[in-house]
């Protein structure tokens, strides 16, 4: 979901392709179990020349999302490309195989520029930023048809506007990049939109201010955001001078989510005790992430923080530089990862890495970031002295565990000279990096921009490797209070027969196993949640993931008000035992989630619906049918009128 930008200056490596061979993995239980050896047969690559925002950098993969069994790359690239090396058109987004890894041609949307960042939406549309027309599309997640009900207006004074980064939260959409108006109202590089009709949010309307402080600055870029709505905050990351003309807020700014104002009781800018070289360079922060009570931040000073997210000071330093016996440099954080169990750090780094002490280098300033002499003094320990900051090989992106804050000893095997700018670890335990690249040093393998790993020996898949289908209907919030929510779904079938269901967040971590469609999730605190199922069969087979669903928990009383009737129940035709029904919207003050129709005669109840249509079949027979509809808190309405219908 997001891009997170340095200029550099090279032509893009050439590019032959080698089969590979794959083997399905088992999910990874620790990140110390990747193998450092690249195991996909398919890549993308031949960038677009006439960007205009990041004409100067190398890499050509942005962003990386999976949905669905479907792993999606977004970038500036223009073909993909074959186990033969034979290139495909198909610019700037693709879909490749969750398992296998072989490109998706049936996914083909034609995206009106490059994309910076892409998310997903519970229901599976993509929106995609960048430099498009208008700054956002919004396309089909299995066709890649435009969903057409969806349009943006961003502008830029000299030419297309660039989405960096976007994060959806709810029915919004909280976007950052370079973009000075949307239609005629002035904005500053930040905004938030409807999910479902892409208006401009005029509360939200945050502006960043020009960095004219230090040597190679001048910008009022928005690399990052990341959306803490438990604490409602907006994290804020890019290379500018301030927002909303506090210059406190140096590259790094924590907003509100009411109005975009700035937070007044954490501090602004970038954490004291760091590494930083603010004489030479302006410290611009290119990616920020958050989890629990932690919160990442990364970017110049080839380093990666991890700040207390109470009061955002920072409690571990990782840099990356030249080190003992290596011959190349190491480079700034461009992508920030939170896994299963593990942060994962991509940057444009072939040296070594090392841990920081906080504050071990502060002699000038004790109480802020080191003058440029004091940080030359640690990357000359790095390049000169063995064992110095417990130093280890890097190449292109490193990994430290969450818990613990560990380095893990994993040094893969790729070169290149952008390294990694898109980091995914998918569902099944593998990890996908995107970006620049040049070869596998272990195969001697040529590749552009899509690098993935596996964990190391996993097992051969079992003799059922048929998944279950995926679980059927959607997520249904049936109710919410204040620390749980009730969830439940459609079921699946298997061949053999379902086991029971996982509910993940998106996180990819399990928060529920359940043997029937339903689950309770507890000990939730307020904030945003945003969960998926799977179905799994006694082998151990696992479906496809449903659409996620958003829940919000607050300290609020919970909702008890019913939505309103539906519009009355119209029978549009009967053939046979199939019914065709439609009706109109019901309203409710936190959003219909969908309708539930009922047999009067029966008693029971039909069969669900998220829209204000649909059929259903009934055996021969009369039916007194009626229609309540449903909230996230799990209210149903009053019933609707009864409509006789005879089948058969």
């Amino acid at each position: 979901m997001a891009i997170h930008l340095k200029f550099w200056r090279a032509s893009l490596a050439a590019f032959i392709l080698i089969v590979a061979t794959l083997t399905a993995p088992s999910p990874a239980s620790a990140a110390e179990d990747f193998s450092p050896d690249t195991d996909l047969q398919w890549d993308v690559g031949n960038a677009d020349t006439n960007v205009g925002h990041t004409g100067q950098i190398r890499a050509t993969v942005y962003d990386l999302e999976e949905f669905n069994g479907r792993v999606y790359a977004a970038g500036k690239f223009l073909n993909v490309f074959g186990p033969d090396g034979t290139a495909y058109d198909q610019p700037y987004l693709a879909a490749f195989d969750l398992e296998t890894g072989v490109w998706i041609p049936s996914f083909a949307p034609q995206l009106r520029g490059p994309a910076y960042a892409i998310d997903i939406t519970e229901s599976g549309t993509i929106i995609a930023g960048g430099e498009i027309p208008g700054g956002l599309q919004a396309v089909d997640p299995v066709t890649g048809a435009d969903v057409t009900s969806f349009s943006t207006d961003f502008r830029h004074n000299w030419g297309q506007p660039a989405v960096f980064d976007l994060e959806i939260v709810g029915n919004q959409i909280y976007l950052g990049g370079r973009f000075t108006r949307y239609g005629t109202t002035t904005l500053g590089n930040l905004a938030r939109v409807d999910l479902a009709t892409g208006a401009l949010d005029p509360t939200w309307t945050p502006e960043t201010e020009l960095d004219i402080v230090t040597p190679r600055s001048g910008g009022t870029n928005v690399f990052g955001l990341a959306i803490d709505s438990s604490r409602d905050r907006v994290y804020v990351v890019g290379k500018f001078g301030g927002v909303n003309g506090d210059d406190s807020a140096f590259n790094f700014a924590t907003l509100n989510t009411s109005d975009g104002a700035l937070r007044t009781d954490v501090p602004q800018g970038l954490p004291a005790g760091i590494l930083s070289h603010r004489e030479s360079f302006s410290m611009w922060q290119h990616d920020v992430q958050f989890r629990d009570d932690e919160v990442y931040i990364g970017g110049q000073a080839h380093q990666t923080l991890i700040l207390n997210a109470s009061d955002l000071l920072p409690t571990r330093s990782y840099f990356t530089n030249r080190g003992v016996g290596s011959t190349s440099s190491g480079g700034d954080t461009q992508v920030i990862h939170v896994g299963k169990n593990t942060v994962w750090s991509g940057c444009h780094c072939w040296g070594a890495l090392g841990e920081y002490p906080l504050f071990s280098k502060n002699n000038d300033n004790p109480d802020g970031q080191q003058s440029f002499d004091e940080y030359r003094e640690v990357i000359i320990e790095l390049r000169d002295v063995p064992g110095s900051y417990d130093q280890q090989p890097v190449s292109g992106g490193f990994g430290f565990d969450i818990e613990t804050g560990d380095k893990l000893d994993l040094d893969f095997n790729v070169n290149g000279q952008a390294g990694a700018w898109a980091i995914l670890e998918d569902s099944n335990g593998r990890l996908w990096m995107g970006g620049q690249y040049t070869r596998d040093v272990t195969g001697d393998r040529p590749i552009q921009s899509l690098v993935r790993f596996s964990p190391a020996g996993a097992e051969p898949p079992v003799p059922d490797n048929e998944r279950p289908s995926v679980p059927s209907s959607g997520i249904r919030i049936d109710a919410t209070d204040a620390e749980s929510a009730t969830l439940s779904w459609g079921a699946s079938t298997d061949n053999v027969g379902v086991a029971g269901y996982r509910v993940f967040d998106d996180s990819n971590a399990v928060r529920s196993e359940t043997t029937v469609p339903s689950t309770v999730i507890t000990g939730l605190a307020p904030g945003t949640y945003r969960f998926y199922v799977r179905a799994f069969d006694a082998a151990g087979n696992e479906s496809y993931r449903t659409g996620y669903r958003t829940v919000v928990i607050t300290q609020n009383a919970p909702d008890t008000t019913r939505p309103s009737v539906p519009g009355a129940l119209q029978v549009q035709s009967i053939q046979g035992e199939t019914v065709s029904l439609s009706w109109s919207p019901a309203t409710d003050d936190v959003g219909v989630v969908g309708y539930r129709l009922y047999d009067f005669n029966g008693r029971v109840l039909i069969g669900e619906y998220d829209l204000t249509a649909g059929s259903v079949d009934l055996p021969a027979g009369t039916y007194q049918l009626y229609l309540r509809a449903i909230d996230a808190a799990g209210n149903e309405s009053y019933r609707t009128g009864l409509r006789t219908v005879t089948t058969g």
